[in-house]
């Protein structure tokens, strides 16, 4: 018994440190969407949809579109933001009332690359706990199979590197405001 827990640990391993670098560079992401510009946009598509198995609901999914204008140049983007605790755990129901099908609304576009929008610039603080609670997971399936000290040398570095990407994004965001 003990052996296929392990073995089932191990086998989860990579989906737990891709969700640990998914939520990292949705918290960088958002930290730089904090300076983007702002532009007017309009709602196309906002559906909910459910997929059932069964009689039971097995997934649902936001269909989000909205078309906002860019140095006279139409666009389209169908990001609400980088929060990853909100898609994660959050209510889609809320979000789907929020952004209702043609309702005009803020779109925050890179200036850098304008293809690039969302409709909530920054980052949510749950996304740090989301990443915290990540990485002791990450942590404690790699305790199993390798000695304490490399493990805690390994989470130092990718602290340390996190860290000082996240103190680039807010040295930057600091420049700009002002």
């Amino acid at each position: 018994m003990l052996v296929v827990v392990l073995a089932l640990l191990t086998l989860a391993l990579p989906l737990f440190l891709y969700g640990t670098f998914y939520v990292a560079r949705g918290i960088l992401r958002g930290l730089r969407s904090s300076t983007w510009r702002e532009t007017s946009g309009v709602i196309k598509l906002s559906k909910l949809e459910q997929y059932y198995r069964g009689k039971d609901l097995a997934k649902e999914i936001l269909m989000l579109s909205y078309h906002y204008t860019v140095d006279g140049e139409v666009r389209e983007g169908n990001r609400v933001s980088f929060h990853s605790f909100a898609w994660f755990f959050g209510n889609l129901k809320k979000l789907e009332a929020k952004y209702p099908q043609d309702r005009e609304v803020i779109v925050y576009y890179d200036p850098l690359a304008p293809e690039n929008a969302v409709l909530e610039k920054g980052m949510a603080r749950m996304d740090i706990v989301l990443l915290c609670v990540l990485a002791l997971i990450d942590a404690g399936i790699l305790l199993i199979w390798i000695p304490p000290v490399p493990i805690l040398m390994l989470l130092g570095s990718a602290l340390i590197l996190f860290l000082i990407f996240l103190f680039r994004e807010l040295k930057q965001l600091h420049a700009h405001t002002i």
